[in-house]
């Protein structure tokens, strides 16, 4: 290399940052052992595979692949040069960049350069327009009527767009700005005549920045959306370039990122409006989607920074539909969500305006409810009761929502609740609820409990025969038995086992257990009994407490009792794969043609090849 990019510059560079710090401020990270651990920003996951290694200053993702050193790490992540990379990170360290040799840029990385530097000028624009000039006095009487102080609106460098056809236009073309380029950026607009002219007209503007900061599109909301601007859309945001990837930003992040990180937690509202309102408030870790739908990557990129997420969308119907749809996408992304409660028709602005912060910290942020919460109350929302067939069809899909839970223990807590608030008996509806999650998982679960015992036919005649319980079956019970009397193993197996125990009986018991410790309690199996509120689990608990195992147990035989447990998935997807396998083989005999045939054995193969993969995994333990 050479000049600016010289092998002394770029080894200076290296020395001067910290990886994890680079790192560190795109993806939410924590120290285990001699590594950092962090959900990988390149693909989608949700249990921490992406590594930061301090000491050697590296980073790998053992579920992609991804890997290299801070340069690597910040040309993928921002798609930059390496002489990009190398000048960011220089200036971040301090370090004064080499002049470098005269180089002609790339087309793509010039209209780049211009259109950024002329979103941050029109901003400014914008902004002037607003606070300093005649035409921006309306705008500035509406937005001191909703409470906007000075300080956030320089803060948010929050402006005004004239109602003029070519304000912004002459403006740009004053500076050599190409008009071409600027329709491209979003700025401007061209007719099918092919007249430019100003994409913004008589709106209050909101700029929207990237991860570090960069205005790279605006929101403009009308100011007058009467008369002749009525079929106008009351928001408008900048269409997609270069700059602005709308599925890929969130508004406000960059400034938001901080105090996300800090408390572990977003807010996440549907516009910027409640954003800079909350932000006033004291809210400071809020961010908004953009006039659409969440996306996964917006998703992502919030998993990457906190752990859990509060839904504050509006308090009308579309707003609860909108809810119902994020939730899913936060959930496959892995994080925690919580919804907070809005009245109708009142989003998250109003209610600041009119209640202000505290009663919205109070009633609203704190109040904010468990996802099944919310969906048992948006259910009852679409349900008028008239009958008794009504009420009959409402509590079967309430049964679906509480069925979907994977905590036994919360599945009982919304059991409960339900039966009280229908005047049900506890022991009907979790028998319902049984009927129901057995038919929701048959597929998911055959195979999961064998029964103790089966009829078999040997010489025509009908005869009872024991049928051994599987591997994982015996070893959930065995590991119960030894956690039931020594907290330090419950920990333990709560720790190691990947898995839940496959028995839903087991599950729930070891759930009761885990919460029995965390609150203090002693080793005790007769005080754990009592403990447990559930009848039949009592019963249970009772039964495996009587157990004839021996009571000293080494940690190998524990080691090989969660190995069952947490192979047990492999196994039925091993089942599954041969099962597959054995169907490809049958399609394959009876095939009309060579071609298809061909095509099935290889497909079959290719399941072969997967089975031999779980096989081995499976020996290696």
């Amino acid at each position: 290399m050479a000049g600016h990019t010289s092998d002394e510059f770029v080894n200076q560079v290296r020395a001067a940052v910290d990886i994890v710090d680079v790192v560190g401020e795109y993806v939410q990270l924590r120290k285990s052992g001699r590594a950092f651990l962090g959900l990988c920003p390149f693909h989608s996951e949700k249990s921490p595979s992406f590594n930061v290694n301090a000491e050697r200053q590296f980073f790998h993702c053992f579920g992609c692949g991804a890997g290299g050193d801070v340069f690597s790490f910040l040309m993928k992540l921002e798609q930059l040069t390496f002489p990009e990379a190398l000048h960011k990170l220089a200036e971040r360290a301090g370090i004064d960049v080499p002049k470098p040799p005269q180089e002609e840029a790339s087309p793509e990385k010039r209209a780049k350069q211009a259109m950024l530097e002329a979103h941050e000028l029109v901003s400014k624009l914008y902004h002037y327009v607003l606070t300093e000039t005649p035409y921006g006095v309306e705008a500035m009487k509406y937005l001191t009527k909703r409470g906007m102080s000075s300080q956030t609106l320089t803060e948010y460098q929050i402006g005004f767009a004239p109602d003029s056809w070519d304000f912004v236009t002459q403006f740009l073309k004053k500076r050599s700005f190409s008009q071409d380029l600027m329709v491209e950026a979003g700025l401007l607009a061209k007719s099918e005549a092919g007249k430019v002219f100003d994409r913004f007209r008589g709106r209050v503007m909101f700029p929207i920045h990237d991860s570090q900061g960069h205005v790279i599109g605006f929101g403009g909301r009308l100011l007058d959306n009467t008369g002749p601007r009525s079929s106008q859309p009351k928001y408008l945001n900048s269409p997609e370039s270069l700059l602005f990837n709308k599925s890929a930003t969130l508004f406000n992040l960059h400034r938001a990122r901080s105090t996300m990180r800090k408390r572990k937690q977003a807010l996440l509202f549907e516009g910027y409006v409640d954003v800079v309102s909350a932000w006033q408030a004291g809210f400071m870790q809020g961010v908004a989607t953009l006039g659409t739908a969440l996306t996964e990557q917006q998703a992502r990129i919030l998993r990457r920074n906190v752990e859990s997420v509060v839904l504050c969308y509006d308090g009308d119907a579309a707003g609860q539909e909108a809810t119902s749809k994020a939730i899913h996408v936060l959930q496959q992304a892995g994080l925690i969500v919580r919804v907070a409660p809005l009245p109708q028709g009142v989003d998250p602005d109003d209610y600041i305006r009119q209640h202000g912060a505290e009663a919205f910290s109070q009633q609203v942020l704190l109040q904010a409810m468990p996802v099944t919460a919310f969906r048992l109350k948006h259910l009852r929302s679409q349900y008028v009761i008239n009958d008794e067939t009504d009420k009959t069809r409402l509590i079967a899909k309430a049964v679906e929502i509480i069925n979907e839970l994977d905590s036994p223990v919360e599945r009982d807590l919304y059991q409960r609740q339900l039966a009280e608030e229908y005047s049900l008996t506890l022991g009907d509806l979790k028998w319902e609820s049984k009927r129901a999650y057995k038919q929701q998982k048959s597929e998911r679960q055959r195979d999961k409990v064998s029964p103790a015992w089966n009829n078999s036919i040997n010489n025509g005649k009908v005869t009872l025969a024991k049928t051994l319980p599987p591997a994982y079956h015996t070893a959930e019970r065995k590991l119960l038995f030894y956690m039931m009397r020594n907290a330090e193993l419950a920990f333990r197996v709560q720790q190691e086992c990947n898995a839940h125990f496959q028995v839903d009986e087991h599950d729930a018991l070891s759930a009761y257990l885990y919460a029995y410790y965390a609150e203090g309690n002693t080793e005790d199996p007769g005080k754990f009994i009592h403990y447990v509120q559930d009848e039949s689990l009592k019963q249970l608990a009772s039964g495996l407490a009587m157990m004839e195992y021996k009571e000293d147990v080494s940690d190998l035989e524990i080691g090989d009792y969660i190995k069952q447990v947490n192979n047990y998935p492999k196994r039925a997807e091993l089942e599954r794969l041969r099962e597959e396998q054995r169907s490809l083989h049958l399609q394959a005999a009876a095939a009309d043609s060579e071609d298809a045939r061909k095509q099935l054995e290889i497909q079959a193969a290719i399941i072969g090849m997967k089975i031999l993969e779980l096989e081995n995994a499976l020996k290696e333990g």
